[in-house]
């Protein structure tokens, strides 16, 4: 072995270094460079967020797709709207993933019209749903 020769170290050693000491010295490098390089990241904007302060509008489901497995009660569900906004513009497409109750699930279909909220810029929006499904 290369690193037992080198620096005089038996196998056992060098296997200990090779599998146990470095690891723990490159994490400490490379775990604060990536916390460093994802602060500046802009905050998510969360589905609250946007249910409580975006404006209204109204979208037209385009195709659903249940991300979560059979277990999930809450899986997330990717939805494809043609949304229309409250305040009148031209129609956009949008994706929202959002997590639902498996009951309102089935009742998202393609061609149905749903409630909805949408960000001032529209690039990110929420379903509104009835809680008594």
């Amino acid at each position: 072995m290369v690193l037992s020769s080198l620096f005089g170290l038996s196998t056992n050693q060098g296997l200990v270094v090779l599998f146990v000491l470095l690891p723990f010295a490159l994490a400490a490098v490379v775990v604060p460079l990536f916390a460093w390089r994802s602060r500046n990241w802009p905050r998510p904007v969360l589905t609250s967020e946007i249910l409580a302060t975006g404006e209204r509008a109204s979208g037209e489901i385009l195709a659903v797709k249940t991300l979560g497995t059979i277990v999930d009660l809450r899986p997330m569900v990717r939805i494809n709207l043609n949304v229309s906004a409250s305040g009148g513009g031209e129609p956009f497409e949008l994706e929202v993933v959002q997590s639902f109750p498996r009951s309102v699930i089935y009742a998202l279909r393609p061609g149905e019209r749903v409630e909805m909220r949408v960000t001032p810029d529209h690039s990110a929006g929420a379903v509104v749903w009835d809680p008594g499904y």
